[in-house]
């Protein structure tokens, strides 16, 4: 892989195998507003050959840089606990991890609980975090957590469920679903989300929360925009986000060369 700093990497070629061989993901980009939630088994094999590889060049560069930026911080920790909002098929959790096997040497241990309204999205990252496990040294153990969010009410029973505080607490092209779906009516899904997770999150734990730049139709406005109308409504403090109104990663892999996406992105801590 390239660079961190060049937001343009080179997915590994064990993971390309992975995908593409032993998975049968394909490329297919759909060049509309996602809604994951309902695809079934085909569809999913387009999202992972397509959208997989974009969330982990993403995820990877993002937490690659943080991790460094802050390797302090972390200097002494041998575990780290990661919570990822609307998984989907993992691209970010797999950027994720693999940032911390290279930037934080002292971890042995992560504990993951991964949420998705999709059950063949979390059946290929299941399988795909045993076969992470086998690559890295590091330990996994794994709850993933088959959830179809439809309202504030449902919203309720995960913060039940969840009963632990994390390091990490992510959330990758997830969030815009519910302004497509208007599954919180007119409030803020932004909002709502930095709301219900930041009192999970450990001490020093951080909230990462990444989306598409589109307009929304729905909404009346754009992404981007909702995501800083939230920063400013919440109780948190931006510890870093991307320059301007998005930031380009390209991810070259065995079925498409400098495959391009754009993102706003921003990583939060909170007040004190």
């Amino acid at each position: 892989m390239a660079s961190m700093q060049d937001r343009h990497i080179t997915l590994p070629k064990w993971l390309d195998d992975l995908l593409f061989n032993k998975l049968s993901a394909s490329y297919c980009r759909k060049n509309k507003d996602l809604v994951v939630l309902d695809w079934g088994h085909k569809d999913i094999l387009g999202y992972l050959g397509t959208y997989f590889p974009r969330s982990f060049a993403e995820s990877y560069c993002i937490f690659s840089k943080y991790l460094n930026d802050n390797r302090q911080k972390y200097l002494d920790k041998a575990e780290l606990s990661v919570f990822d909002f609307g998984c989907g098929t993992g691209g970010e959790l797999i950027g994720f991890i693999i940032a911390v096997s290279e930037q934080l040497p002292s971890v042995s241990h992560i504990d993951i609980r991964a949420l998705d309204g999709n059950v063949h999205a979390l059946r290929m990252l299941e399988f795909i975090l045993e076969n992470v496990s086998q690559r890295l040294e590091i330990s996994f153990d794994n709850h993933l957590m088959p959830i179809v969010i439809d309202d504030f009410y449902d919203m309720g029973i995960v913060t039940d469920i969840i009963t632990q505080s994390f390091d990490f607490v992510i959330s990758f092209k997830a969030i815009c679903e519910f302004v497509t779906r208007q599954q919180f009516e007119e409030q803020n899904p932004y909002e709502h989300v930095i709301n219900v997770f930041s009192p999970k999150l450990a001490s020093d734990g951080i909230i990462c929360l990444a989306d598409v730049t589109s307009y929304s139709e729905v909404s009346n406005d754009w992404l981007p925009k909702m995501l800083d109308k939230a920063s400013n409504a919440c109780n948190v403090e931006i510890l870093c986000r991307n320059c301007g109104f998005n930031e380009e990663y390209r991810i070259t892999h065995s079925h498409h060369t400098n495959d391009t996406s754009k993102i706003a992105w921003r990583i939060y801590k909170i007040n004190n």
